[in-house]
């Protein structure tokens, strides 16, 4: 079940990189307690919408409001602040140092010997620990041993776990599930209806209609920089939605619920 206030809404956002139109006139909402898929093929604008999320780009036009708030400055530091965590494949962890560390990097706690700082590993370890193992790390894994001994699947546990943890209200998976095996795939997708579960809003970018629409509340189609379709789940079928992409778009509003 979803609030009816949006946590993030979208106002008629324009985007331009010189004379590419990138972003165009995209309104869109999004809700605490919901999986949303953000789906188009490569160059649909659905990465590009995100980095505005995340801070990254600043749009040309429009608005952006989080939890009912104006965003006026786009910058990354302050999308972490809101609780915006973006999980992708292939970067977010450092394969040469611990999960521990990799767990707590940037957030690193520290205690003080004679008012010297030093990292408190201790509680690094033991909250890494409790974490990963409930995120389905497997039992003969240490929070000592280095990331790069971890399956990828595994990896986007440690990365899941971390929003978790940290407090996170918004978790972006980006592709999250390229070039995992399929029982890894399942994982990663089991954890993402999980969070949802807890309250997050999870939006999660593929070109997989099919996979993220067993998974979803409600879809939303990119293409071309465009809004094409936003549709809930229970109301369209992937067959239809692949077809509204194949046609290159057709404006489909979505259907709430009673």
């Amino acid at each position: 079940m979803t609030n009816n206030q949006p946590l993030i809404q979208v106002r008629n956002l324009d985007l331009y990189f010189g004379a590419f139109h990138a972003l165009k006139n995209v309104s869109v909402d999004f809700h605490a307690g919901e999986l949303v898929g953000l789906v188009g093929d490569n160059g649909a604008g659905k990465t590009t919408l995100i980095r505005v999320l995340c801070g990254i780009h600043t749009p040309t036009s429009g608005e952006v409001f989080f939890d009912g708030r104006k965003i006026v400055k786009f910058h990354p530091k302050l999308a972490i602040d809101q609780g915006i965590e973006t999980i992708q494949q292939s970067v977010g962890l450092c394969d040469n140092l611990s999960i521990a560390r990799n767990f707590y990097l940037g957030r690193e706690p520290v205690k003080r010997f004679l008012g010297v700082p030093f990292l408190d590993f201790s509680r690094m370890r033991d909250m890494s620990t409790k974490v990963i193992r409930q995120f389905g790390l497997r039992d003969n894994v240490s929070a000592d041993d280095e990331v790069e001994r971890l399956s990828g699947g595994e990896r986007q546990s440690v990365k899941i776990g971390r929003a978790v943890e940290f407090k996170n209200r918004v978790v972006i998976m980006d592709e999250p599930t390229n070039h995992l095996s399929v029982r890894e795939r399942e994982h990663v997708n089991e954890l993402a209806v999980q969070l949802k579960e807890q309250g997050l809003l999870v939006i999660y970018i593929t070109h997989d209609i099919f996979q993220v629409h067993k998974l979803a509340d409600r879809i939303v189609i990119m293409e071309n920089g465009e809004k094409v379709a936003d549709a809930m789940t229970d109301s369209m079928s992937a067959e239809e939605l692949e077809e509204v992409i194949r046609q290159g778009g057709r404006v489909i509003e979505k259907q709430e619920a009673v």
